[in-house]
């Protein structure tokens, strides 16, 4: 019985994000080819590295070697890690007074409290691949374009720079200048490129996202604490309307993982994994449905 072809989704979500490798490593070791695959921010780079190498296991294997490596340490996502719980002390409240005044005085300064080039020369050791004319399956990375505020997909060209700026978290790293646009997060139009991995019209789409859970959270204590939760519902609902277009739709459990904690790697991998394999009875049988050459959804 023919097949038909696999376009894949990877969207967005930080660490979380690394439960994509999961998902691609039960694919391989099932035989299920992915014949195109488009990604936004962590989707882009685990997109990206698939690409490149079509061994989801080599990709895990660099992502846990990347904690070790000096230029992940000099992207300072390690500050935003979890510390001890315990009541915080006077000399805790003066010293986050004070990071954050400086935080403050930065962000009305700089474009980003960081530089991109920082996350370029990460992502350099964990893609091996310049160009998008050397994957060996076609790759699309989601972007958005600050200056007009529309979402821009890339998929030819510089491979590194174009992922950079798929990953460039708005105000945390500075825009990508990329062809005469300023580029930055793909979450930011499009946290789930659903749309770009639908290559062709008889091929079947398969969503994986990551998006915070919307489970009842205490108290907001204050602004700040309200502004992010409203953008973690935001993105809840806006991933949800994307998957809507997918034919599988894939939610790894993923726990309480924060979005810095890269550390978590086997965590996240594990998690995609279950919820592939809990998948791939409803995903085999899609790809051995024999549609005709003129089927619309």
């Amino acid at each position: 019985m023919a097949t038909k072809g696999l376009g894949l989704a990877l969207g967005e979500g930080g660490a979380r994000g690394l439960a994509h490798i999961g998902v691609l490593q039960v694919l391989q070791d099932h035989g299920i080819g992915v014949d195109h695959v488009a990604g936004t921010s962590i989707g882009a780079v685990v997109g990206a590295m698939y690409a490149e190498t079509l061994d989801a296991h080599l990709v895990q294997e660099r992502f846990e070697n990347l904690a070790q490596q000096e230029d992940y340490a000099r992207l300072g996502l390690r500050r935003f890690a979890r510390g001890e719980k315990r009541e915080a002390s006077f000399w805790d409240m003066i010293g986050a007074k004070i990071m954050g005044t400086l935080a403050l005085n930065l962000a009305q300064t700089r474009r980003g409290l960081l530089k991109a080039e920082r996350l370029e020369q990460t992502l350099e050791g964990l893609i091996r691949i310049r160009d998008f004319s050397q994957c060996r399956i076609p790759f699309v990375a989601l972007s958005t374009d600050i200056s007009w505020g529309r979402e821009t997909p890339l998929c030819t060209g510089n491979l590194i720079r174009a992922v950079t700026a798929s990953a460039a978290i708005p105000g945390f790293f500075t825009p990508v200048e990329h062809e005469g646009l300023f580029l930055s997060d793909g979450a930011i139009c499009c946290p789930l490129p659903v749309p770009y991995a639908e290559y062709a019209a008889d091929a079947v789409t398969m969503g994986v996202a990551v998006p915070t859970s919307l489970h009842r959270r205490k108290e907001s204590e204050n602004a700040i604490d309200i502004m992010l939760r409203a953008e973690e519902i935001n993105m809840h609902y806006f991933t949800s309307r994307l998957m809507e277009r997918a034919n599988i739709a894939l939610y790894p459990e993923i726990g309480d993982v924060q979005w810095h904690e890269m550390d978590r790697v086997r965590e996240m991998v594990q998690a995609g994994r279950e919820a592939a394999e809990a998948a791939l009875p409803e995903l085999e049988r899609k790809l051995s449905k024999r549609r005709g050459w003129f089927h619309l959804r």
